[in-house]
């Protein structure tokens, strides 16, 4: 008994069914978790460690190395990205796409580093592992107060953060721009010299009895106790008046010998500049699992309140926020199902009537609300990837309901009972039907199978698919019969059974003379179709390749990048003078610039730049119905002309979770001389190619640095440690921290520093005083040391163990695949030493690993296809036709990329597999339509060209539904569906040709002749 029988025995059920559906699925809808893009697990940790006095080389030798070595250890561990700077060592660590538990992993990471504490030089800070990398901030609020300092700031700047935490939903708020504060006690050499004091006396009263100094646990009676001893310095007055013991014995405070203030890091370790005022950032993260819209109105609302109790002066900027782009996108997509779902109805109706065509029509909302059912139990938000998918399917899931509609119809006409018409259309039709639903769903399996974060950001694409889909069928073979024998309409007198007549009309007469003259010469038009396909197969392969485009929102980033070296001074004046431009330009909102760090990643596709002090960070935002990429040029020649010497990169966001048309140069060996020389030649190459922007390499210009060589036996004789000179020097220059200061849950460091400027010229190096330990009389530095300059590393990069440098280009008029392919002649003339190789990285090795994984699962699909195949037609021969079938829709794909100049990227892939899923359904159908008129007695030729004939209406109506259905999805959906569209609709306009002339063909090249071949035989 099929289920169109059962549904329709139990009538009432259905319906009920289909109404709790109905009601289920919009109630589900109106409070549907929703964001701008899909869940991606960002799989990398942070690892950083430093020693102060390090030349890159030494750093790369005593930290890097050993911390390296330690982390592959861990076999999870896929990729080892270590950057090296004088003192510093940061390692990306990324696992493999296949591991789960990165709590877990995480954990093992650091104890493994944990274990290098006893390898490292003595003063070694940290290992310290950021496994939080990934967060993405749904709002980032700039807090502004003119006037008032980043001290006065700080306590209001906390409260807002503190109540943002009540907010449900909240996950973590972030501050960028807020600097520490430091407590700086400036003295001069002639004031202590007076009171007979010496820098290092002075810093030892200071740090020898502002202590936490516990006094034992004393057992009183059979009562235990704690004693702590008094002596910590509890606020600033305190500390003025700290005592200081001269020499002669006498007392003085420490105000009197120093000049003590409370100011910010200097120089500033962060900042931010919004709109060229000094600013502090809240990123304000959001728990999964939640409807940002829902949570953003909520957190406008909390900020709106929240500001009025801010001190008068401090004002609050939205700088980004995603709900306010996800309701755009929404809308968007909104809009475009809507189109979509009219268009469907509005063909349908037009071959089918208004009443078929409105039975039809039921389907569509009754399946999209039974997927949304779905995808909330499996945790999948309405994002952009998952409302497409939706979008997508409604020109595929309207098949079934036209299929099932068109044949009820027809049987109809034919004479026959209206439920005995139903019931036999449903049961007839199931099988094929759900075969071709299960081969675009097994199509589409690799998508979900695979394990890359490619993979991972478009599964919810083939989940939807597959579920739309399969919704489809069932409702289709359920409760369309049911509607259809309530409401389709009969024809006023049966026709006879002959229905000769009922195809006598000039379109079906045109169409038996096309497909009788085809048959008449099948090879000459297979011959013609196979010419047509190596056409194709040539054209594509001179279409250019992009992996994923750059995204349409409306807004650019700049990273900055300052000459190695450059003070974080520098970088915020340059940073200041950028912002004021970019407020002065009418086509920008507002813009943001985090000095010396990348600041919140905000998109899913951001990777912020590691912190330095010479990096800066814009995030722009600009106005709508702006031109962005004209703001875009007008930023990169203003950079350019006054600031030539800042390495900027205006550009736009990228989809997904690779930075879009970046072509990327990994050179990896052991020497610096020979790396910097090949890239020298590959940033030449990629300079010549007309067009090209931002040619760079990570290693950057070599910086000079000085080392302070000391004569040991001079020192030695004159009673001076390395230590001494050591914390002199730094006195002289940025300043000592020598204690602290607890303010409330912050310890505020004390540094001590010279009177007069931050920073001192290295000519006035010698002079710098340094005080024996046994308190005689100072001597300068010249007399017992040297101060000789050397150039060294600014930056030296390494991956997986080796060094590598990395040259990087972009061309707006190129994808990243061009380049590549241009630049291929150049490269191979490159006389590699041995040892050395070049790389592929960026989008074109983030592709070819999501290639990799899809053919690593393509087989396995492939042996489901075919095994369903022969479960259906029990016929090698039926299923060579419909395995030969498929290609063909390469000759629509070549001709409609090729008229549209879009390239063929990742995501017109999809679009191969739902046209290789489509044929295949035509395929299905049109064969077992003709097993039917075979069973009626039926020569195979008549067969042929009856079944094509009775199958024309279906099929150029359910593919019209699906091209025009797909026209909003191409206009107006972004970037990313474009060329998936312009794929689909062009395979399918010739692909029609593919079903209704080459499978009649085929069938009767391998049935009817082979019959009269074996017959003869």
């Amino acid at each position: 008994m099929s289920l169109t029988h059962r549904a329709m025995g139990a009538s009432r059920l259905t319906l009920f069914a289909a109404c709790l559906i109905l009601l289920a699925g919009v109630a589900t809808f109106l409070g549907f978790p929703s964001q701008e893009e899909p869940s991606v697990t960002v799989r990398d940790a942070l690892v950083s460690v430093s020693l102060a006095g390090l030349s890159a080389e030494r750093t790369e030798e005593l930290l890097a190395r050993p911390l390296e070595e330690r982390i592959r250890e861990l076999a999870e561990i896929k990729n080892v990205v270590t950057t090296v700077q004088p003192g510093r060592v940061i390692v990306q660590v990324t696992a493999y796409d296949n591991i789960k538990d990165l709590g877990l992993l995480w954990q093992r990471l650091r104890a493994k580093v944990g274990e290098t504490s006893g390898v490292f030089p003595p003063g070694t800070q940290g290992p310290f592992v950021d496994d939080d990398f990934g967060r993405v901030a749904v709002a980032s609020v700039a807090l502004t107060a003119p006037g008032f300092s980043m001290s006065e700031m700080r306590a209001p700047i906390k409260r807002l953060r503190n109540q943002l935490y009540e907010l449900k939903g909240v996950d973590q708020v972030e501050l960028y721009g807020l600097q520490d504060e430091r407590i700086y006690l400036d003295f001069d050499h002639q004031t202590l010299a007076a009171a007979g004091l010496s820098p290092q006396q002075l810093l030892q009263q200071l740090q020898n009895r502002n202590l936490i100094a516990p006094g034992g646990s004393p057992v009183i009676g059979q009562q235990s106790t704690t004693l702590s001893v008094s002596g910590e310095v509890l606020s600033l007055e305190q500390l003025r008046q700290f005592p200081v013991q001269l020499p002669g014995g006498q007392m003085v405070a420490l105000h009197d010998l120093t000049r003590i203030s409370v100011g910010p890091v200097d120089p500033p370790e962060t900042e931010a500049i919004y709109q060229g005022q000094d600013a502090v950032v809240l990123a304000v993260s959001m728990q999964p699992g939640l409807n940002v819209q829902t949570f953003g109105t909520a957190l406008r609302k909390k900020l709106g309140e929240l500001e009025q109790q801010l001190p008068a002066g401090f004002t609050l900027h939205i700088v980004t926020f995603q709900s306010s782009v996800v309701q755009h996108e929404m809308n968007k997509m909104y809009h475009v199902m809507a189109e979509t779902v009219v268009i469907v109805m509005c063909v349908v109706m037009l071959f089918l009537g208004w009443r078929t065509g409105l039975v039809v029509g039921v389907i569509v909302p009754l399946t999209i609300l039974s997927t949304l059912l779905v995808m909330r139990s499996l945790g999948i938000e309405l994002q952009t990837v998952s409302i497409a998918a939706i979008i997508l399917a409604l020109g595929l899931l309207v098949d079934n309901g036209i299929v099932i509609a068109e044949d009820i119809e027809r049987r109809l006409h034919a004479g026959e009972d209206r439920r005995r018409a139903c019931e036999e259309a449903g049961r007839t039709l199931m099988i094929p039907l759900l075969t071709s639903s299960l081969v675009i769903v097994l199509a589409f399996s690799p998508f979900f199978l695979g394990q890359t974060s490619t993979n991972e950001y478009l599964r919810s694409l083939a989940i939807v698919l597959a579920t739309t889909l399969i919704s489809s069928w069932l409702l289709s073979v359920t409760v369309t019969p049911l509607l259809c024998f309530y409401f389709a309409k009969a024809p006023a007198m049966a026709e006879s059974t002959d229905d000769v007549d009922e195809y006598a009309s000039v379109f079906y007469r045109g169409y038996r003379k096309i497909i009788e003259g085809l048959l008449n010469h099948s090879l000459i038009f297979i011959a013609s179709m196979m010419g047509l396909l190596a056409v194709a197969v040539v054209v594509l392969t001179q279409v250019p390749y992009d992996f994923l485009p750059k995204s349409d929102r409306m807004q650019f980033q700049i990273p900055l990048v300052l000459e190695p070296g450059s003070s974080s001074r520098a970088t915020s004046q340059a940073v200041r003078d950028i912002s004021q431009w970019l407020s002065s330009d009418q086509d920008v909102k507002h813009s943001i610039g985090y000095v010396a760090n990348g600041g919140p990643r905000i998109v899913l596709g951001l990777n912020p730049p590691l912190s330095a002090p010479n990096i800066a960070y814009f995030t722009v935002s600009v106005r709508e119905g702006a031109n962005l990429d004209a703001v875009i040029e007008r930023a990169r020649h203003f950079i350019l002309t006054q600031h030539p010497e800042i390495e900027a990169q205006p550009k736009r966001f990228s989809m997904g979770t690779t930075e879009a048309g970046i072509a990327v140069y990994r050179v990896i060996g052991p020497d610096e001389k020979v790396l910097r020389n090949i890239a020298r030649r590959i940033e030449q190459a990629l300079s010549a190619l007309p067009g090209t922007l931002d040619v760079h390499d990570d290693w950057r210009t070599r910086l000079l640095r000085y080392d302070v060589v000391v004569d040991q036996y001079k020192a030695l004789h004159a009673g001076v440690s390395t230590q001494d000179i050591a914390q002199a020097l730094q006195l002289r220059n940025n300043g000592l921290s020598v204690s602290s200061l607890q303010d409330g849950e912050t310890a505020v460091a004390i540094v001590a520093r010279e009177q007069g400027t931050p920073t001192t010229p290295v000519s006035d190096l010698d002079s710098t005083l340094i005080y024996p330990a046994s308190g005689a009389a100072p001597l300068m530095l010249s007399a017992i040391a040297t101060v000789e300059p050397e150039a060294e590393a600014s930056t030296i990069q390494r991956r997986n163990l080796e060094r590598a440098i990395t040259v990087v280009g972009h061309n707006p008029s190129l994808t990243a695949t061009s380049i590549i392919e241009q630049l291929a002649p150049n490269i191979a003339t490159l006389n590699m030493p041995a040892g050395y190789r070049i790389e592929l990285g960026g989008e074109i090795e983030d592709s070819a690993e999501a290639n990799q994984a899809l053919l690593q699962y393509m087989p396995h699909a492939l042996v489901a296809m075919l095994l369903l195949f022969v479960w259906q037609f029990n016929s090698f021969r039926k299923l060579l036709i419909v395995i030969s079938s498929v290609p063909f829709v390469l000759i629509g794909v070549a001709l409609a990329l090729v008229l549209s100049g879009y390239p063929f990227g990742f995501m017109a892939t999809f679009g191969l597999l739902s046209l290789a899923g489509i044929i295949v359904n035509n395929a299905v159908l049109l064969l077992e339509r003709i097993e039917v008129e075979r069973g009626l007695g039926l020569p195979v030729r008549d067969a042929v060209v009856n079944a094509a004939i009775k199958r024309l209406r279906p099929i150029v109506m359910t593919k019209l539904t699906c091209i025009i259905g797909l026209i909003p999805l191409m206009l107006f959906a972004g970037p990313l569906w474009e060329g998936m569209a312009i794929t689909i609709m062009g395979g399918l306009a010739l692909g029609t040709l593919v079903t209704l002339g080459l499978i009649p063909i085929l069938y009767g090249l391998l049935f009817d002749r082979f019959e009269r071949w074996r017959t003869a035989s």
